[in-house]
């Protein structure tokens, strides 16, 4: 895994990815907006667009009270499910005196360019974090909500309280796994999308009352929740187009094409119809709300 410390000891690269910067400045028009395990190319640049969608909503990477602690230096951040990395890239660029670790059970973050003070670490969060306790100051997860079963989420929510110092916190982000104002056509489609992680055991409505779950861990202080919304589509400026976007790459995606289809029990033909042209029309006629979480919590000293 290597000697995170020893990063600090040396100058740091400060890598900017131009796209990156490009999105966040323009808040441009790509894609994504749910997640499904992938790593194909598309999917990866799903992923990193919605990150500076969501950082454009909450206008912030985070909502723990921990930013002075990043600036001041010696702050260890660790990220479970990183996915590319985007999150980790754009702290670790913004706080180059503070280290990050991003544990992720496939290779989808960059191998070799990245800041010194930065670590991916391939691990699989369900079978427990490789670290010791009382290790971080900050420990983070999103996009987790359609990944992980409701057993899992106790345990993974567990590990992140055991590695995270007293005093520091834990925070949780995602998006709840249904719309508001949808027209039946959307409505239709993300039926069938959540009957297909319902299958896998995945409860697509935990998400939005995690804090039951944080409240059941030992030493863990007041739970705090914070909820920003939008509108999918035309109707929603210029992030809902984003979001819109992002959407529409996914569910034009040739495993979303067959997953959804044959769940819906339509021909694939039938469904690109329906998506390229009947959502289309749905969306621009309709305000569908898409509302994203953020749960955070501090570690307390033990009892």
């Amino acid at each position: 895994m290597g000697n995170v410390n020893s990063h600090l000891k040396n100058k740091r690269l400060s890598i900017k990815n131009p796209k990156f910067h490009q999105i966040e400045s323009e808040q441009g028009s790509q894609e994504n907006l749910f997640y499904l395990s992938s790593s194909d190319i598309d999917s990866i640049d799903r992923l990193h667009m919605y990150h500076f969608v969501k950082k454009h909503i909450f206008q912030n990477n985070f909502s723990s009270p921990i930013e002075d602690k990043l600036i001041e230096g010696e702050c260890k951040v660790l990220e479970i499910g990183c996915g590319p990395g985007t999150w980790l890239l754009d702290l670790s660029n913004k706080y180059e005196n503070s280290y990050f670790i991003g544990i992720e059970n496939k290779p989808l973050y960059p191998q070799e360019i990245k800041p010194n003070n930065l670590e991916f670490v391939e691990a699989d969060v369900t079978d427990g974090l490789p670290f010791h306790d009382n290790e971080f100051d900050f420990t983070h997860a999103e996009n987790m909500g359609l990944v992980l079963t409701p057993d899992q989420w106790d345990f993974v929510l567990s590990e992140l309280i055991r590695v995270t110092k007293p005093g520091g916190y834990i925070e949780i982000s995602d998006r709840r796994n249904g719309h508001v104002g949808d027209g039946p056509i959307f409505r239709k489609i993300s039926d069938a999308m959540w009957s297909t992680f319902s299958k896998q055991n995945i409860d697509t409505n935990l998400i939005y009352n995690l804090e039951s779950k944080f409240e059941l861990q030992p030493n863990i202080g007041e739970v705090h929740r914070i909820e920003k919304d939008l509108i999918i589509g035309p109707n929603g400026g210029k992030a809902g187009l984003i979001i819109h976007d992002i959407g529409m790459s996914y569910y034009t995606s040739e495993m979303s094409i067959k997953n959804l289809s044959e769940e819906m029990g339509i021909s694939e033909e039938e469904y690109k119809h329906m998506i390229e042209n009947d959502l289309i029309e749905e969306i621009s006629q309709t305000s569908p709300l898409d509302l994203h979480l953020r749960f955070w919590a501090q570690k307390q000293l033990s009892q």
